[in-house]
C-alpha cells in the first residue's frame, strides 16, 4: 500500500510533460537528483581541496578569497550569504585567512560597527597562482559534455535553485 499517491502527470509550457512526483514509498535514495547532486559536491569539494591543499587552501577559503577578488563581498554577512556559509565558521575561516595575511578586516568609515574585508597583496597573488587549478578542476567535471549539454545543466540547476528560493 502507498503511503502518499502520486500526483496524476502534468503538462507544463508547450505541452511538455512533467516529471512525476514520487511517492515516499517509491523514493530511492541513490536514485534521487538530491543524492545525485550532493555527491558532485561533496567529490568537487574533496577534489579542489586535494589541489590546494599545498597553499594550504580549503575550497571555502579558495571562495572567500574569490569573492573578495571579484567585489561580489565586502563584509563577512555578504561572504556568508553567497558561500552558503554559516556565521561561526566563516569567521573561523576568516581568522584563518587573516593570520596568513591574506586579507584584513578594516572598520567601515560609514558604520564603526561594521568590519570590511580586503584581499591583501599576498592574498591576490595567492589567487592568481590558484586560480588554473580551480580552472582545471572545473573543467574536468564536464569533461566529455557537448556545449549545449553544459548549457542545459546549468539551466536545469537555475531551476532547482528557483524552486527552492
Amino acid at each position: 500500500m502507498k503511503l502518499l499517491e502520486s500526483a496524476p502527470l502534468q503538462r507544463g509550457a508547450a505541452g511538455v510533460e512533467l516529471g512525476r512526483m514520487l511517492a515516499p514509498d517509491e523514493y530511492r535514495t541513490e536514485e534521487s537528483v538530491a543524492f545525485k547532486m550532493n555527491m558532485v559536491r561533496l567529490l568537487l569539494g574533496a577534489e579542489i581541496d586535494r589541489k590546494l591543499a599545498a597553499s594550504k587552501l580549503s575550497a571555502i577559503q579558495w571562495g572567500i578569497l574569490k569573492a573578495l577578488f571579484d567585489e561580489r563581498a565586502r563584509t563577512p554577512t555578504a561572504l556568508c550569504r553567497i558561500l552558503l556559509a554559516d556565521g561561526s565558521i566563516m569567521t573561523r575561516k576568516l581568522d584563518s585567512l587573516e593570520k596568513r595575511g591574506l586579507i584584513e578586516r578594516i572598520r567601515s568609515t560609514s558604520d564603526r560597527r561594521s568590519v570590511e574585508l580586503a584581499l591583501t597583496a599576498n592574498g591576490r597573488q595567492l589567487l592568481r597562482e590558484t586560480l588554473p587549478l580551480i580552472v582545471e578542476t572545473s573543467n574536468r567535471q564536464l569533461r566529455g559534455f557537448a556545449v549545449d549539454e553544459v548549457e542545459t545543466v546549468r539551466n536545469l540547476l537555475d531551476r532547482m535553485i528557483a524552486n527552492l528560493s
